[in-house]
């Protein structure tokens, strides 16, 4: 009987423990924006004396039945801790993520450990994500506690397995998650079935909504890729860029790779969606205003959109990504009209607030609407030429 095909007992994975003899490999994730590496998420294997490798479904389950996964926890991230060290020393701004288990939340040891070896600056919040899944969600109190804790001292925390269980809406608003990641199964097949396709993009447009990053993991061919890359999601993970490796040859991978097929056209798509809603935000707003029995400054209003035009999501957006399209006429012809855009919705509402007559209210409303109608050409400009441009066979902007 192989080593894989043997029954493992608590007693083994113990010993496995004490002998070292789980490793650390890493998948490589990529960001669909730029085409290059962002991150990747250390996975743990259990390598035998004589090299074969045990996947960690055959003994994290048992380990899970016991306290025992929470040593398990500990020790990938201490080695994590070492690895770290080699790994940011050849990118400084790359997050390496790890899973966590409901069990190493049941009290707030483990959260400390992690918080003193930040302060102790033997790991950079920045590089470090903890990823967990939806059962971790049913202790409501000190899993709560300890992963906000972690969140305030600047960790990414991940939902794992997206789609996968019964997580919603509320989950991720009374949680402190940075990252959703879709589930393999949602992805698997997704070119043959409509239903998935409308999954992922509302799970995408969801997860925009709430300015969370968005991964999708389980991504094995390129139709995939550029299928998710076309409904603006940020992150791949998959075969399709990297199967797991250990150490050496990810750093090996890291050093070696051609940059991915990079193409913001997601981007732009939510970017015009973001607009339409900003402009309807408006217009419901004025109106509220302006039939108003009494006066009231904007912020009394509810859900009152932003009128910084640095900081609506179209501004955010944009401005993030300067650095990006700066050559580019089409990108810089969308400023103009997106500031005036912004200094008529103002007007509009300080003209509702105080009760403006219907004519000027129509008159402004036309305006907003007009100056509107050019932003979202400019935006739909630049997706054309995205999309032109992939299809002379160049690689967008």
């Amino acid at each position: 009987m192989s080593n894989t095909d043997k029954k493992i007992t608590v007693k083994d994975i113990r010993q496995a423990i004490e002998n070292e003899e789980l490793v650390l490999f890493y998948q490589p994730k990529i960001s669909l924006i730029n085409g290059n590496i962002c991150g990747a998420e250390a996975l743990i294997r259990w390598k035998k004396p004589d090299g074969s490798l045990i996947p960690p479904f055959k003994f994290i389950p048992i380990a899970e039945e016991t306290d025992l996964i929470r040593y398990i926890t500990l020790y990938v991230f201490n080695h994590l801790i070492i690895d770290m060290a080699l790994i940011t020393a050849i990118d400084n701004e790359i997050v390496v993520s790890f899973n966590a288990s409901g069990k190493d939340f049941n009290d707030d040891v483990f959260t400390e450990i992690i918080i003193q070896a930040i302060k102790n600056k033997y790991i950079d919040a920045k590089n470090l994500e903890i990823e967990v899944t939806e059962t971790v969600l049913l202790d409501e109190t000190t899993t709560k506690t300890c992963l906000t804790r972690l969140a305030d001292a600047g960790i990414s925390i991940a939902m794992d397995d997206f789609g996968a269980g019964h997580s919603g809406l509320t989950s991720l608003s009374k949680w402190p998650f940075t990252t959703i990641k879709i589930d393999k199964s949602l992805i698997d097949d997704i070119m043959k079935s409509n239903k998935k396709h409308s999954l992922i993009q509302a799970t995408i447009r969801m997860a925009h909504q709430l300015n969370l990053n968005i991964v999708a993991e389980g991504v094995e061919d390129m139709s995939t890729y550029r299928m998710l890359q076309n409904y603006g999601c940020k992150v791949v993970q998959g075969y399709v860029v990297g199967r797991p490796m250990n150490l050496e040859h990810f750093i090996h991978y890291y050093n070696t790779y051609e940059s991915y097929p990079a193409k913001p056209i997601g981007l732009l798509y939510m970017a015009q969606l973001d607009h339409v809603q900003w402009r309807k935000g408006i217009i419901d707003a004025a109106i509220f205003l302006n039939n108003s029995t009494e006066k009231r400054e904007f912020s009394q209003v509810r859900s009152c959109p932003e009128l910084n035009h640095t900081k609506c999501k179209l501004g955010r957006w944009y401005y993030s990504h300067e650095a990006e399209f700066e050559n580019e006429e089409l990108y810089k012809a969308m400023e103009k009209p997106h500031q005036e855009l912004h200094l008529l919705g103002y007007k509009l509402l300080k003209k509702a607030s105080e009760h403006c007559s219907f004519d000027e209210f129509n008159e402004l409303t036309r305006s907003l609407s007009k100056k509107s109608m050019e932003v979202l050409e400019t935006l739909q400009n630049m997706e054309n030429y995205l999309s032109m441009k992939d299809l002379s066979g160049g690689q967008g902007f």
